[in-house]
């Protein structure tokens, strides 16, 4: 989820506890509800105020709805990947891009000892990788994550039909090669 989405979720997650709070505060208090009753009076009996009331209300909430159901659509790529052939629908799941990236990785013969991969997706439905790699302590690092990355785009290219638009490679630990003992 990008940072704008983020942001406007929790403004909007503000505006709703406030509103809580704010029903709490009327229905514990009598003389703050008749106070709340009568400020709806005035706001009713005048047409601007009605109508900018209507209008922030009405705001809030359709923008409450389009990050709700945007939230739920982008949840996990939406579970799959769904496209046509000529014999009918190929669903491929999130977890099987995964499988693919993570065994992309670990053959691409660039010292790899394992592996984690994530994938999210990105514009004009295409998928962004992000693999966490542990690497052999004898590896050239920049040049084993170019490697892994030009694999992994192109083995998801290549068996799910999954337009890839970027491989983020992050080597989180990197793992001593015992000695061998003959």
């Amino acid at each position: 989820m990008n940072s704008f989405n983020r942001t406007m979720q929790m403004i909007l997650s503000f505006i709703l506890a406030f509103i809580s709070l704010l029903m709490v505060s009327i229905f514990l208090s009598e003389s703050l509800m008749s106070g709340v009753i009568t400020l709806f009076v005035r706001i009713s009996n005048n047409s601007r105020s009605r109508l900018i009331f209507i209008l922030v209300f009405t705001t809030i909430l359709f923008l409450s709805l389009f990050f709700l159901i945007r939230s739920i659509l982008s949840a996990r790529l939406r579970k799959a990947r769904i496209t046509h052939s000529q014999m009918g629908i190929i669903d491929i799941g999130v977890d099987a891009i995964e499988s693919i990236a993570l065994n992309a990785a670990q053959s691409a013969q660039a010292g790899v000892k394992a592996a984690k991969a994530h994938i999210t997706p990105f514009k004009n439905d295409k998928v962004s990788v992000h693999l966490s790699i542990m690497a052999y302590s004898n590896v050239e690092l920049p040049a084993m994550m170019a490697k892994v990355q030009e694999r992994v785009k192109k083995d998801i290219e290549r068996y799910a039909g999954i337009q890839v638009a970027e491989v983020i490679v992050k080597v989180s630990r990197v793992d001593t090669i015992a000695a061998r003992v003959d």
